[in-house]
């Protein structure tokens, strides 16, 4: 005998149990089973949620960035070596940086003064640009900057101790020209102390010599001055232009 009726209407089938006693049996079945499922859905999720607050504290970082997005940094690329030269800054060298000119005629006086002169202790002094002050009357000097010297060797201790002992004291010297020719009166050289910086001066005679040598010693070129020995031990100075000459080419048509 059939514990359920199937009785049709209108809308859907509609089951009516015979027994309702089984049917409240059955019920209570299903319930508990019902809750059994759902504490352990509960159990489930409350494991989880603990298993998740124990790693949090090992691991406090996992809490600050927990639901943000991670950035992913960008490596600027490395400049090559021509865009890193292009964006230096370049420095202007000083004026008293410019290098020193080595040619024709600095070599060849030094060949003079070692090979003709018999000369000895040849050294370069200071190159320098020929100011209008180191050619008017009234100065009567050319200036040599100690801050601009090649080297301050070309003195004996004694030289240099007598110069400085007191103002006015000098040192006579003979000076050779660009023409390669000893000029006939003899300069003095003093030290010159002054605010900005201290000088070696040519002085008494440097006028008359710059006069005699213009056309090779013109205002504004580049000079050098070298100090050597004669045979005679003395000191001696040589003073040059170390600028190319301009030639000017004459056209034979015109």
């Amino acid at each position: 005998m059939a514990d359920a009726v199937v009785i049709m209407s209108d809308t859907a089938p509609v089951i009516r149990s015979r027994n309702p006693k089984r049917l409240t049996t059955e019920n209570s079945v299903y319930l508990r089973k019902i809750e059994e499922l759902a504490n352990e859905k509960l159990r489930f999720f409350r494991d989880k949620e603990l298993r998740g607050e124990e790693t949090n504290k090992s691991n406090p970082k996992s809490v600050r960035t927990a639901g943000k997005k991670k950035k992913i940094s960008k490596r600027k690329r490395a400049p090559s070596t021509g865009e890193a030269g292009s964006k230096k800054r370049k420095v202007p060298k000083k004026a008293d940086e410019k290098a020193v000119v080595v040619n024709e005629i600095t070599e060849g006086l030094k060949e003079f003064i070692v090979n003709e002169m018999k000369g000895r202790d040849v050294r370069l002094v200071i190159q320098k640009k020929l100011f209008d002050s180191d050619t008017r009357h009234g100065l009567n000097r050319l200036n040599m900057p100690l801050k601009q010297l090649q080297t301050n060797e070309f003195l004996t201790q004694d030289e240099k101790d007598h110069l400085k002992k007191e103002k006015g004291n000098q040192i006579e010297v003979r000076l050779l020209g660009p023409t390669l020719e000893m000029y006939k009166d003899p300069m003095s050289l003093r030290w010159w102390p002054m605010e900005k910086t201290d000088n070696y001066v040519f002085a008494t005679n440097w006028y008359r010599f710059w006069s005699a040598n213009k056309l090779h010693l013109k205002r504004d070129s580049n000079v050098q001055v070298w100090s050597f020995r004669g045979s005679d031990q003395k000191l001696c100075f040589a003073v040059v232009c170390v600028e190319e000459p301009v030639v000017e080419v004459v056209d034979s048509d015109s």
